[in-house]
């Protein structure tokens, strides 16, 4: 009485197949997940942007009891300000979202060291977005003075006063970079290392009087 089965040459070419199979989605596996960590950077980045612009139109604390827009044009139009957007733990170990100045505006509208780090204990939680923002090539020609291409910032406004200035909004780039947090972190940009830099985002935003 015979017996029905594999030969030795089907099993080995069913287990072939297999691993065949097996290699082809392992090398699909890779440039899926690079997929995936680009679609995540890439919402992080427009939920930065959202929240910096949002912070600029709206934002009482930049100028309590005053103009908002001669406070940022005042911190922008001569040279560059800097924003900060970084998540930090609080009281409680709660994780809250950070983001202010560095100093050119009203003490209330601020992120300074202590709210990175405290002593040893590092307070922000993850990356730290700096936005640097300086005049932008979309405001009247007229009204600026151009240092030349290479130069950061490039540009700088004539009238040196809100009250000096002619038009209605005024137009600032915004360069956004990625540090990781440390406890010497220098919340004070250095635009000469930052000229030699590749910003993650560029952007134009506007605000008006």
């Amino acid at each position: 009485m015979s017996r029905k089965g594999f030969s030795l040459i089907e099993v080995v070419l069913a287990i072939g197949i297999f691993l065949v199979t097996v290699l082809a989605l392992v090398g699909l596996l890779g440039p899926t997940l690079q997929s995936i960590d680009e679609v995540e950077k890439t919402d992080e980045v427009a939920s930065i942007v959202n929240t910096i612009n949002a912070f600029l139109q709206n934002s009482y604390d930049i100028a309590p009891g005053a103009s908002k827009f001669d406070a940022i044009y005042n911190a922008v139009s001569q040279d560059h300000a800097t924003l900060l957007v970084f998540r930090a733990y609080g009281a409680n170990d709660l994780i809250s979202l950070k983001i202010g100045f560095v100093a050119e505006t009203s003490a209330a509208a601020q992120v300074s060291v202590a709210d990175i780090y405290s002593g040893s204990n590092m307070l922000a939680a993850g990356t730290i977005y700096r936005a640097v923002l300086t005049p932008s090539s979309v405001n009247p020609t007229a009204e600026m003075t151009d240092a030349g291409v290479g130069n950061f910032p490039r540009y700088k406004m004539n009238a040196s006063t809100p009250a000096a200035y002619p038009e209605g909004s005024f137009a600032m780039e915004v360069r956004i970079f990625a540090e990781d947090p440390s406890l010497n972190f220098n919340v004070v940009s250095n635009l000469n290392t930052l000229s030699t830099e590749e910003p993650i985002f560029t952007y134009n935003t506007a605000i008006v009087r």
